[in-house]
């Protein structure tokens, strides 16, 4: 019996081991529990975090007929939101077309604003960031704001067999209508040039936006949507019916009356202090045309040394540079043929005749005249 009743028994030494094992155990099974409750709330936390840049900017995987037609909340508005509220609650904008995000869960009223450790997202500009886990979690929605708002247009209008309006281009009209970014529309209107070339540049919101030309002496209308992506100079091409204008355009001397004009949407401001700019001109005349000079005028006080015209140097003065409204006389004549496009540099703006700091000539208003006699005007971006 004193045998049968020891053998049956535990020492306390079999009990305590039992007692730390089952400890190991519980933890390590605690620890797996806990690193997969992390992992799925870092995955749905990352899901969330989809949604709201789908709400802020649309869903490109959303189309119709070829085009995009999701554009989120800055394509109906024309702005980023203030902040996440505005996905869910109008502020006020007539153009508001939400709610653009749902609140899925039940543990919170403003879960959409939450990741899912219950903490604030933090939003700014074109960020999005969960702060509640133990690492931050980022979403960029776009590279910049003027990303997605200051995007362009470019274009061409003709008539049903092709041809330019030329002298006719004074009767042209080209609207574009898009929300203002404070709960309204806008519209903006150019006329085309000789050759029928127009752009609105840097001015639009992504989204798809209806873009109208009329031909007044006729009262001729042509309509199309331009679908404007972020980060975009969207080319349109409007074609009016029948044979509105002559096969030819007509090319006079001086007086403004040369066929150089701008090439759309190639103004750029570049350099490691934005002291550069470049711009690329067409000639629509049928004739080539000879340059032997420019008189650049600007909105800033600067002087530059260089100009370039398609990748020769043909204009270098440093003592002093040239100012604006000064004429920069080539060392050689260069040819622009017909039908051709090339780039022009003007290039190290300085703050002085004779140096000094570089300038930065963004948001700056050219006008460049030819020694053809043609002009351009333009702002750089």
């Amino acid at each position: 019996m004193k045998r049968i009743k020891s053998e049956i028994g535990m020492t306390l030494v079999e009990v305590v081991m039992v007692i730390i094992i089952m400890g190991i155990l519980t933890a390590v099974a605690v620890r797996s529990l806990s690193g997969s409750i992390e992992s799925s709330r870092v995955e749905e936390t990352r899901l969330e975090l989809d949604q709201l840049a789908n709400a802020i900017v649309g869903n490109a995987e959303l189309r119709s007929n070829g085009l995009r037609t999701d554009f989120g909340y800055v394509g109906d508005i024309g702005a980023l939101p203030a902040s996440l509220d505005d996905l869910v609650s109008s502020p006020g904008y007539a153009t508001w077309r939400g709610p653009y995000i749902q609140s899925d869960f039940s543990n919170y009223g403003d879960d959409y604003k939450r990741d899912a450790w219950g903490a604030l997202y933090q939003f700014g500009g074109t960020t999005i960031q969960s702060v509640g886990g133990t690492e931050t979690l980022t979403r960029i929605v776009a590279p910049s704001s003027s990303a997605l708002v200051s995007n362009s247009v470019t274009g061409t209008i003709t008539d049903g067999v092709g041809n330019p309006p030329g002298d006719s281009a004074a009767m042209v009209s080209v609207t574009i209508s898009f929300p203002n970014g404070s709960g309204g529309t806008k519209d903006s209107t150019v006329a085309p040039s000789r050759s029928g070339r127009f752009s609105f540049n840097n001015c639009l919101p992504i989204g798809n936006h209806s873009l109208r030309a009329v031909y007044s002496s006729s009262d001729d209308t042509v309509e199309a949507v331009a679908s404007v992506l972020p980060n975009s100079s969207v080319p349109v091409n409007l074609r009016f019916p029948g044979a509105l204008w002559a096969a030819t355009v007509s090319v006079g001397g001086g007086g403004g009356s040369g066929s150089v004009e701008l090439a759309p949407g190639t103004v750029q401001v570049y350099g490691n202090q934005n002291q550069h700019v470049r711009f690329s001109v067409s000639n629509f005349g049928s004739a080539l045309v000879m340059i032997s000079s420019i008189t650049a005028t600007y909105s800033k006080t600067a002087y530059f040394r260089y100009v370039d015209w398609d990748g020769s140097n043909v204009f270098n003065s440093r003592n002093p540079r040239a100012g604006s409204g000064e004429i920069a006389n080539f060392n050689n004549s260069k040819i622009l043929a017909s039908g051709a496009t090339l780039q022009v540099r003007l290039r190290d703006f300085r703050l002085t005749p004779t140096g000094g700091s570089r300038v930065d000539m963004h948001g700056t208003d050219f006008t460049i005249e030819f020694s053809d006699g043609s002009s351009i005007t333009f702002t750089t971006p």
